[in-house]
């Protein structure tokens, strides 16, 4: 059963109890970095935190791919704090609701650790058959 376009609109009404509405009751989410998990109760006030009124806007949200077992969703979201990040989310599903959430998240805001924009590398225009081939990288 396809779940994304009401996530999308409980996202998108800033509506945590929508949102939670979606999980399961054994429900949890992963947080990418500690690997601590938080139960559906605590990801509802979670919600509702992050998602209060002029803390954050979303510039992009999409759904990459939705069976009955997985639901693959890509988002950019601006933050009131200046902070800007991507997030690739990956949501588990059983019967319909949200049993796991693991997501990866990267800093966007162009501060210490953000990604910086790569250089292409070009190839050498010929190469002789003893030459070693480059790598997709940049210097």
């Amino acid at each position: 059963m396809p779940i994304y376009t009401e996530m999308e609109a409980a996202m998108r009404s800033d509506d945590a109890d929508r949102y939670a509405a979606l999980l399961a009751d054994d429900f949890e989410y992963v947080r990418h970095k500690s690997k601590d998990t938080i139960d559906r109760d605590a990801m509802r006030e979670l919600l509702k935190k992050v998602w209060r009124p002029g803390n954050r806007i979303i510039e992009d949200l999409r759904c990459l791919y939705e069976n009955d077992d997985i639901l693959v969703v890509h988002t950019t979201l601006s933050f009131a704090s200046g902070s800007r990040e991507g997030a690739m989310i990956v949501h588990q599903k059983r019967h319909g609701r949200i049993v796991r959430i693991e997501s990866g998240v990267s800093d966007l805001s162009g501060g210490a650790g953000a990604p910086t924009t790569q250089k292409p590398v070009k190839a050498p225009a010929a190469a002789s058959a003893n030459s070693p081939i480059p790598h997709e990288t940049s210097t």
